[in-house]
């Protein structure tokens, strides 16, 4: 998603343009007008969510598909932002292998590579260095039972993180860097004598920073915290990130500069309910504030997203009240570095319950994707702020289908001026189908003057 660089009167038009439309008009986010939906295949394996990445025109998508014996990954790209795609095409594994299971797909687009990872009976990874127009060898990274894949890539290096389980409970969290192009280095073990689980990656510029929570080795999971400052060669000692004395999950990691926010989930000791909390390193991850309630009430708050936009910060999680058929998805935002968070506002509609929220990027703040209803009528549903703060425009559905739908991913590209979701809709001739269908906003070719990507 690499940006222009910054321009001077072009922004000034741009600025012209947001202040003339704050109030909903064609410069903000709910102007982002979805087309239609496209098929990209009917033999997708249910409940495995479809992934996809972009990188400035070009789009890409995969997803594990079961037409044929065993489980393969599939991968399909478009190199005009999603108005057309390029056929399927197999990645791997060779369905010709006898049990040959594929699982857990994860696509990432660096500059002119494109690097896809996916398990099966360990790791494996393929790479393109023409933007997916062809891809090299399948690469098998490890051969033990793994989980939790998660994928980073700077200009110089690709990064993939996991964690390792094993028969006497001793099992670790694993990270592994290749340079561009170039051959990996030997896995190594991040978590010394803390517990394993759940792993989050993210990288900018020489710093990789992981998140992980102890949940596959102790009844009272942790949540710790690793640094490298040099590309992954090294790593700093582990630091603890205490919240409220109860069980950390759901962590995710967002960076903006220097930087670093952890949100997660606690349940547990000393608390009445689970509730949302926030720390947030200003110093690259070297140190990290004290523990911020974002949710803070005596509601059942879960599975938190987290963008950090310009001086705001974005957070929405799954909110379930006392009594309620589910959960419902709410925003809050903090404009002091997650110190102070607004009231959270509720973003979903129906009295049902509404999963698995996404938020990124998008206009001037930010768009949210979640599954709404119960199993076999559920519904992809979308919703985004208007101007600077929390206001919220209509809701959308994007999946409008008798069938079940779910399992959304969602990506941005131009600085936020597109967006690009793609979900499982269920019940197709010989599988789930995965769909997809993207929104721009006007004047997209001018939203990175204002909003620019890291470098």
């Amino acid at each position: 998603m690499r940006s222009p660089k910054r321009g001077g009167s072009a922004a000034g038009t741009l600025l012209a343009a947001v202040v003339m439309w704050a109030g909903g008009g064609p410069g903000s986010a709910m102007a982002q007008f979805f087309t239609p939906a496209q098929t990209l295949t009917t033999t997708a394996v249910g409940f495995q969510v479809p992934q996809v990445c972009t990188w400035e025109g070009d789009v890409h998508v995969v997803w594990v598909d079961g037409a044929q014996a065993g489980r393969v990954v599939k991968y399909q790209r478009s190199t005009d932002g999603g108005v057309s795609f390029r056929p399927v095409r197999s990645l791997g594994p060779d369905n010709s292998i006898p049990g040959a299971a594929a699982r857990g797909a994860r696509v990432l687009a660096q500059g002119e590579n494109v690097y896809v990872t996916w398990l099966d009976s360990g790791l494996r990874f393929r790479s393109s260095n023409d933007r997916g127009g062809t891809f090299g060898p399948v690469l098998e990274l490890t051969q033990e039972k793994e989980g939790g894949l998660r994928l980073a890539a700077t200009r110089s290096h690709v990064y993939m993180g996991w964690f390792r389980s094993s028969e006497d409970d001793r099992g670790g969290i694993h990270f592994i860097r290749g340079p561009t192009g170039g051959v990996f280095a030997d896995s190594e073990a991040l978590n010394g004598q803390q517990g394993y689980g759940d792993v989050e990656l993210a990288a900018l510029g020489e710093h990789v920073y992981v998140l992980w929570n102890g949940a596959g080795s102790d009844e009272k999971s942790s949540l710790y915290f690793r640094r490298s400052t040099d590309g992954g060669g090294t790593f700093e000692p582990v630091q603890q990130l205490a919240g409220l004395g109860g069980n950390s999950r759901d962590h995710k990691l967002a960076v903006q500069g220097n930087d670093v926010y952890a949100v997660w989930t606690e349940c547990g000791t000393g608390l009445s309910s689970c509730e949302v909390l926030l720390r947030r390193s200003a110093n690259a991850g070297t140190s990290f504030g004290p523990v911020v309630n974002v949710s803070n009430d005596t509601r059942v708050s879960s599975r938190p997203q987290v963008v950090a936009r310009d001086s705001r910060l974005f957070v929405a999680w799954q909110d379930q009240r006392p009594g309620a058929l589910g959960p419902e998805v709410v925003l809050a935002m903090s404009v002091d570095g997650g110190a102070t968070f607004s009231a959270p506002r509720k973003v979903s509609q129906a009295q049902v319950q509404a999963l698995s929220p996404r938020l990124v990027p998008a206009g001037m703040g930010v768009r949210l994707v979640w599954t709404e209803g119960f199993n076999g009528e559920r519904e992809v549903l979308t919703r985004a702020t208007v101007g600077l703060g929390i206001a919220l425009g209509p809701v959308e559905n994007l999946s409008r289908s008798l069938e079940d739908s779910g399992e959304a991913s969602m990506a941005y590209s131009q600085c936020g001026a597109q967006v690009h979701v793609a979900w499982l809709e269920g019940d197709a001739p010989l599988g789930n189908a995965v769909l997809y269908r993207r929104a721009t906003l006007p004047f997209a070719e001018l939203y990175c003057l204002l909003w620019p990507e890291p470098q």
